[in-house]
């Protein structure tokens, strides 16, 4: 290890590689949705626990997956500074129509070049509901997480906020069909699988955070199957 010697006292050498200075830390958290049958959720959640973690449950429900018997259906991970907030996106924006100025049939319509007008009383010249707002909703697989490193650097306290949203389908409100097309009014109907908490996690440990109910093929919960929520938490130093 070079030094340089000032006077008397020697300082280490300032290694660019990382190997003699320590960086800030960061947290390493990783969310996980993996379907099991309701009846398999309630056998596992009943046996005994072993410590303050989910690692062996984890373990177990890995088996299940590797027989077939359990399902993966997302994993999402996310990296940031304690104290901080940081978030992870697979997205598609899904922009629909809020608000709409209702239909109407005009009272009098032009008929010449010349701008000559007659009066309507048929649907022919109806003009139909038009939107004039509208939003945007995110599909696909969100997580936002906001990690605190503890005292001796073995806990974090972990804020999060996994989301899975789904299109499942769309509802006909008022329905306006003519000469010109389609202009009825839908609204989509969206299926959530979200969790807003607060825990804290032991570095490198694995915690059962929630089950949820995952969509059926109608689009409406489907409570023969669960999906467990896994978390886990590793703090990562910079420059080792």
């Amino acid at each position: 290890m070079a030094t340089h010697v000032r006077g008397q006292e020697a300082t280490p050498e300032f290694d660019p590689l990382g190997k003699l200075v320590e960086g800030p830390r960061l947290v390493r958290v990783m969310v996980e949705y993996i379907e099991v049958p309701h009846e398999t959720l309630t056998r596992l959640l009943l046996e005994p626990r072993k410590g303050s973690h989910d690692k062996e449950l984890r373990a177990t429900v890995g088996k299940l997956v590797g027989e077939g018997k359990a399902t993966v259906v997302e994993t999402m991970l996310c990296t940031g500074r304690s104290g901080e907030k940081t978030t992870a996106e697979s997205i598609e924006e899904f922009i629909y129509p809020t608000e709409y100025e209702p239909g109407e049939i005009p009272n009098e319509i032009h008929t010449t070049e010349s701008g000559d007008k007659v009066k309507s009383d048929g649907r022919d010249h109806a003009i139909g509901p038009t939107p004039t707002s509208f939003e945007v909703r995110n599909l696909g697989s969100t997580l936002e997480i906001e990690p605190t490193i503890g005292a001796g650097n073995q806990l974090i306290d972990l804020r999060m906020a996994p989301d899975i949203v789904y299109h499942v389908g769309n509802e006909t409100w008022t329905e306006w069909k003519d000469a010109h097309g389609d202009a009825s009014i839908r609204m989509p109907t969206m299926y959530r699988l979200g969790l807003t908490t607060a825990v804290t996690v032991v570095d490198g440990q694995v915690l059962l955070a929630a089950a949820l109910s995952p969509k059926g093929e109608n689009g409406f919960p489907d409570f023969k199957r669960k999906l467990m929520v896994f978390v886990r938490c590793d703090i990562l130093t910079v420059g080792q």
